[in-house]
């Protein structure tokens, strides 16, 4: 399965389940037993990328006097404004705190491929300059 896949996947969950924690050990782990990711904040903290942390993980509303799911929204401290999103919606704080962590990680992968593309595209123009 695919990063993007699994975003997909995470952000929809009702709940936290093995199979979504099978999946992302299959992306990003080696661990044996399968930690918990969607089940376990200690473990959904796992995730979050070198120099990222929380911002906030919160309950929301359902606006009628209850709740309704939850957001985490983690950033990196060296950034003064987040270059792409970094939370969503989710039924669990351990999947909310998956989803922002994948949505991080999925950005990142997107953006290193893209810069990774205009280093060919440039390398490309440079050899048809010189003629070689």
């Amino acid at each position: 399965m695919d990063l993007a896949k699994l975003v997909t996947m995470a952000q929809s969950a009702k709940e936290g389940s093995e199979y979504l924690d099978y999946a992302i050990q299959r992306l990003f782990g080696t661990a044996k037993p399968v930690p918990l990711y969607t089940r376990s904040i200690d473990a959904a903290l796992k995730l979050l990328p070198e120099g990222w942390t929380i911002h906030r993980l919160s309950q929301l509303s359902d606006c009628r006097g209850g709740f309704g799911g939850w957001i985490g929204e983690i950033y990196r401290a060296s950034d003064a404004m987040i270059p792409f999103p970094s939370s969503a919606p989710s039924a669990s704080a351990p999947l909310a705190l998956c989803v922002a962590a994948l949505r991080v990680r999925l950005a990142d992968e997107q953006r290193r491929e893209e810069e990774r593309r205009e280093t060919e595209a440039l390398a490309v123009e440079q050899t048809q300059r010189s003629g070689t």
